[in-house]
């Protein structure tokens, strides 16, 4: 209650004059050009370089646990966004972009959103879209879109650096430039670096990123932009603990992991304006992400599977490692044209996409030995060494349309249709090499090939009104589909491969929204539901330990999530307030599961912000942050993964409050100060029944920088 209160105190106290005017708000996420936010029948919202200047942001996924309508779900092997209630399945639901072009991973599994390698400080914006793009980008946009868009395009000449020192002896530096050289040729370049430890007892981490780029105006019709970027990091964590432990020691490691990531990509874009009202764009791009990493962990039992022979070996106190290697190699092309016309204009596209993946994995374990028959025989020290490689590939070319047709000046039409084919599939091999007692048993070799095709189309009909100069108010219809990635068409149970017949999943999405100002209070409102069949679903057991995790994809009947999403920002002069509110209820309707929640989607979240301009060169912000609870679905380690047997856990909710101060010292250098989970609430990132990795407690950031 005093946390509270004092935090009511603060809201009550603080301000910042930006007046956000959103008929002057230009997105390009929603058609690929550039286009007014206040004409776009969909939920936008804005994060701007402004607002990642106002704290120091380590990475992404700290901005995002800012904002208002994201929720972030973390992963042993790193953060993935959510939108609108897609929990587990997040990664696969919510299509993540770079300057249009997508960066979701093809494995769910041990894949991640390559995010955090974006340099902050060559960010110029990003784009959020909640619920939309299916049209414009094909499978995996149920949750929405995230478009990160780069200062690479902006022509605009600009210098920045800063350094920054936080908690946990960490240092963040970064730079970024942007000149034209000339009327016709502008160049831009961005640096980020960051070391230092994690809150959890070692935990460190290292890593660097550049990116940088040209554009050139070859003449009034014809412009060409080229961009590369290069990511390179390593970080020391660690696995979940029990909660007994972490109820003694919030900072006490878990099982070590390693880990060493590369990435780099390259696009080519031409722009080609044939006439005043039709333009042609093309974009073809590479990108390769590599990651090796090391794990160590002791595990109470390890089962192995001894070919078709009648038994298999039961490992028990078992120490074991798991060196692995995730290398995903894609490329593609991108061709869109738009075409004005009288009351209107027509979009037309074709995307092509191939992507690679090589997993590798070699997992050594050492314990002690017994039959896994009925009357378990010892068998004294057993070791085994299990080879397992994934080589696998997907596929996908889409044709699109995209129509807004003015009815009158203030009410337009928009009308979508695509069509995408993917093909999909590849080898998975798994060596077995088990000895007992120093001497070989054998060599055990299984191989699952698995091919599938999948063709699906998706589908937009919406209305939007502009009823006054500020003011606008609209409807939609969106069908969107998920195609299977690679890894969701085998299962893995007992420890042998199978194929299962996974399909697409398809969903209906109905919303209505408004977006107006209401006296010196700016409100953008929107409530949606989306009918989901034959969602693809997960189930699992032994989530924190990949050497003996096993898993089975499956298709649940019916789900259905309705909710509802609020952002209202007042101005008094020289204060600022804000409120974001997400809610969000995802059950599934029909099915075994019939009548529980979709797991891993917390209720919703608040944000209440407020900021302050003192004076000219001295402002202060606060910002709070609310996460509901949420269910997590487990399998009973007493049963195995065929009996699905599950048991619920739920989640608590939780809040954390951070404090940001900010002084220009001149006209180019600012100094920045702030405290993190400023009433040092203790919480976890993830969370099962009986583990869970802990949050840090409060911390603080001072940072300068240069600005001009």
């Amino acid at each position: 209650m005093k946390k509270l209160l004092l935090l009511s105190l603060l809201v009550t106290a603080l301000t910042n004059a930006q007046e956000i005017q959103l008929k002057d708000t230009i997105i390009t996420s929603t058609t690929g050009f550039e286009e007014s936010a206040m004409k776009e029948n969909k939920n936008v919202t804005v994060i701007t370089k402004e607002d990642l200047e106002k704290k120091v942001y380590t990475d992404i996924a700290e901005v995002f646990r800012d904002a208002p309508n994201i929720i972030i779900q973390n992963t042993h092997f790193g953060p993935v966004v959510d939108l609108r209630g897609n929990g587990e399945r997040a990664i696969s639901r919510v299509k993540v972009l770079v300057d249009g072009i997508s960066i979701n991973p093809l494995d769910e599994s041990m894949g991640v959103v390559p995010m955090n390698t974006i340099p902050l400080n060559s960010i110029e914006r990003i784009e959020v879209i909640p619920g939309g793009g299916a049209v414009l980008n094909g499978s995996g946009t149920a949750g929405g879109i995230v478009n990160i868009i780069t200062k690479s395009s902006i022509r605009k000449n600009f210098f920045n650096s800063e350094f920054g020192g936080l908690s946990y002896d960490t240092q963040k530096y970064t730079t970024a430039a942007g000149y034209n050289i000339t009327d016709n040729l502008y160049a831009n370049f961005g640096y980020s670096y960051l070391t230092g430890n994690g809150y959890r007892d070692g935990d460190k981490r290292e890593n660097g990123a550049f990116n940088g780029g040209i554009d050139y105006k070859i003449n009034e019709k014809n412009r060409i932009r080229f961009q590369g970027s290069k990511f390179s990091g390593n970080e020391d964590s660690s696995y979940p603990i029990s909660k007994e432990l972490l109820s003694q020691d919030r900072k006490k490691s878990g099982s070590p992991s390693e880990s060493k990531s590369d990435r780099e990509a390259y696009s080519l874009d031409y722009e080609y304006k044939a006439t005043e009202n039709l333009t042609f764009l093309s974009t073809i791009y590479k990108q390769n992400y590599e990651k090796n990493f090391t794990d160590l962990i002791h595990m109470k039992t390890f089962k192995i599977k001894m070919g078709n022979m009648p038994f298999g070996i039961i490992m028990k106190d078992v120490d074991s490692s798991m060196n692995g290697l995730f290398s995903e190699k894609s490329k593609g092309i991108k061709l869109k044209s738009k075409y004005k016309y009288e009351n209107g204009e027509i979009i037309l596209g074709y995307d092509y996409n191939k992507t690679n993946l090589l997993r590798h994995s070699i997992v050594k374990a050492t314990g002690k030995g017994y039959t896994d028959t009925f009357f378990q025989v010892p068998l004294g020290k057993v070791s085994v060494n299990i080879d397992l490689l994934n080589d696998v590939y997907k596929e996908t070319q889409g044709f699109y349309g995209l129509n807004k047709y003015n009815l009158n000046s203030d009410l337009q039409l928009t009308t979508g249709l695509r069509f995408e084919t993917a093909k999909l599939g590849g080898d998975r091999t798994s060596t077995t090499k088990p000895s007992m007692n120093g001497k070989p048993v054998g060599t055990f070799v299984k191989t699952t090939s698995s091919d599938k095709t999948e063709d699906n189309f998706a589908g937009e009909l919406g209305l939007n009104y502009a009823y006054n100069s500020t003011g606008s108010v609209y409807t939609r219809y969106e069908r969107g589909f998920i195609s299977p990635v690679p890894g969701q068409i085998t299962n893995k149970i007992g420890g042998e491969y199978f194929g299962n017949n996974i399909k697409s999943e398809t969903s209906n999405t109905f919303e209505v929204g408004v977006k107006d100002f209401v006296g010196n209070t700016f409100v953008n409102l929107s409530v949606f539901t989306t009918f989901t069949d034959d969602e693809i679903t997960l189930q699992q057991g032994n989530v924190h330990n990949p050497a003996t995790k096993e898993w089975k994809w499956l298709n649940l009947d019916k789900t259905r999530r309705i909710g509802t999403e609020l952002f209202m920002e007042q101005y008094f002069g020289k204060l600022t307030l804000n409120q974001g509110l997400s809610y969000v209820n995802a059950k599934i309707t029909k099915g075994a599961y019939k009548g529980d929640d979709v797991p891993l989607v917390p209720e919703g979240k608040l944000t209440l912000g407020a900021s302050y301009q003192f004076t000219e060169k001295f402002s202060t912000g606060l910002l709070f942050n609310y996460v509901g609870k949420t269910t997590v679905r487990e399998y009973d380690g007493e049963h195995t993964i065929t009996s699905d047997k599950t048991f619920k856990t739920d989640i608590s909710s939780h809040n954390f409050t951070n404090l940001n101060f900010q002084y220009q010292v001149n006209e180019y250098f600012y100094l920045g100060a702030g405290i993190n989970n400023l009433f040092n609430n203790k919480y976890n990132y993830t969370e099962t029944r009986d583990s869970a990795i802990p949050a840090p407690e409060r911390n603080y950031y001072l940072s300068g920088a240069i600005r001009f």
